[in-house]
């Protein structure tokens, strides 16, 4: 009985401690969340945002952040709205390099889901582009919204935002109208493995 108690610790002990929500190298994995827990963070209704799943009807939904931290974009996170099951183009640049990763999605209406991209190196204080563009042959103008987290009331964010190692910058959004830049930050999440 000794040993299942010791090796039921064990295990839950792993489980619980091998997601790299840190900026310990020692531990160093894909953290889906990096990005998606900054923004819901800084995006809080304590912070005066409102959380509205499916609004902004424009084809890209795109925003700017700084990360300062060295590391790796391992993976991006979206969730399709209700009215569109189809793909999206999606885009992470390195504006700083240069380097970047462009590749079509497609990802689950009922939650966030995460998908793992071709790295793109990350040196602290580089500047980086976030987008999902809506793939050509979408039929109708609700299909184009996604999620975004708003000033209750309205208005523009007061960019630069900063939380944690991540400073987000400014937003867009355009095509099919637009563009329209600062009114909500995307919910585009992207994965971080630190170095």
């Amino acid at each position: 009985m000794k040993t299942l108690n010791l090796f039921t610790f064990l295990a839950i002990s792993i489980a619980l401690f091998s997601c790299d929500n840190d900026n310990d190298p020692t531990n160093n994995v894909c953290d889906d969340n990096y990005v998606s827990d900054l923004i819901t963070t800084a995006y809080s209704i304590t912070n005066g945002y409102v959380d509205l799943p499916e609004w902004m009807d424009l084809e890209t939904h795109e925003y700017n952040i700084q990360i300062n931290a060295n590391g790796e974009i391992c993976s991006v996170g979206y969730q399709n709205p209700s009215t569109y099951t189809g793909g999206y183009t999606m885009e992470v640049i390195n504006i700083t390099s240069g380097n970047s990763y462009s590749g079509v999605h497609t990802f689950s209406q009922s939650a966030l889901d995460y998908q793992s991209i071709t790295a793109i190196a990350v040196s602290s204080g580089d500047e980086i582009k976030v987008k999902r563009t809506i793939l050509p042959g979408w039929t109708n103008l609700s299909e184009t919204i996604g999620r975004v987290l708003r000033k209750t009331g309205g208005g523009d964010i007061p960019y630069p935002i900063t939380e944690g190692n991540v400073t987000f910058i400014g937003s867009d959004f355009y095509g099919a109208g637009g563009p329209v830049p600062n009114i909500a930050q995307p919910y585009i999440a992207i994965g971080f493995k630190v170095n």
